[in-house]
């Protein structure tokens, strides 16, 4: 069997008459990779993630799981991957503790092991909030429940989309790290869209640089400083800046906008001087 879990060929994707949201993305991932997307607001990184998840039909091209076209099988396969998406589906109000939440979708897979509820928990570092209420946990401590429950059923593909939006530094750092250590420990292939750099960056041998069209793919120790100004249509030192705009929790107009470009970067010239570790300028 090909160490390929899935290939997206030229998928295209758009909304009756209302023009592409996404055209021509193509890109593959292996076992035990990480892909991470980036690109500006609207560049489509979420309809593409919702695409692989099987929640829309792209409206051209051809999705490969395993080598096998997605229009040959009989039904989508789910089986192979776990989605969590970027709307936390945990209800803030439902007085459920931890365990019963996993305990429930334990038994809506019909999986019999006694131990995996215990197991799931301390993967994930959770096992001191077994019986807290999930209306109590912090933004990270919920996307680890969410995380653990995608990990029932010991998926070959983890789809993330923003899986860190709302953490702070540490927070973000800790749950990236989670995610790694579920890689290399089950070899799952992960796909995470997210709006910070930095630390997609650090986190996925791969990258996929989006905005509707797939502007470039391939390893990140060749991803330039050029190529990310391109997709974002902003320079470099502008989106760092930005970026620790959204980790402030800055709220003023257009600060999660990617392509405005108005703000005073004062202290940009300081960025200018600490480049990124994986960042390479154009040769």
């Amino acid at each position: 069997m090909s160490d390929i879990i899935l290939r997206a060929e030229n998928l295209g994707f758009s909304y009756d008459d209302s023009g592409s949201i996404l055209k021509d993305i193509s890109f593959t991932l292996k076992k035990g990779e990480s892909l991470g997307v980036l690109g500006p607001n609207g560049g489509g990184k979420s309809t593409l993630m919702k695409i692989i998840a099987g929640l829309l039909k792209p409206t051209s091209g051809e999705i490969y799981f395993h080598e096998k076209a997605l229009s040959t099988m009989p039904s989508y396969p789910y089986h192979l991957f776990s989605y969590v998406p970027q709307t936390n589906e945990l209800n803030p109000t439902m007085p459920v503790k931890v365990y019963e939440f996993l305990d429930f979708s334990i038994s809506h897979f019909k999986i019999k092991d006694k131990n995996l509820l215990d197991e799931l928990l301390a993967l994930v570092g959770m096992s001191h909030k077994k019986n807290s209420l999930i209306s109590k946990l912090s933004g990270g401590e919920k996307q680890r429940v969410l995380i653990a429950r995608a990990m029932i059923q010991k998926p070959e593909l983890l789809l993330l989309d923003e899986p860190t939006k709302g953490l702070d530094s540490n927070g973000q750092d800790q749950l990236l790290s989670l995610i790694e250590t579920i890689k290399r420990r089950d070899h799952t292939a992960v796909m995470i869209v997210d709006h910070n750099i930095n630390q997609i960056i650090k986190s996925c041998q791969n990258i996929l640089c989006l905005n509707r069209h797939s502007h470039w793919h391939d390893h990140r120790d060749f991803l330039t400083k050029n190529i990310l100004e391109d997709i974002y249509h902003c320079e470099f030192e502008h989106l760092l800046i930005h970026e620790k705009d959204l980790q402030n929790n800055e709220r003023a107009p257009h600060s999660h906008d990617h392509h405005f470009c108005g703000h005073d970067h004062s202290d940009a010239q300081e960025l200018k001087t600490k480049p990124h570790p994986f960042i390479r300028k154009k040769s």
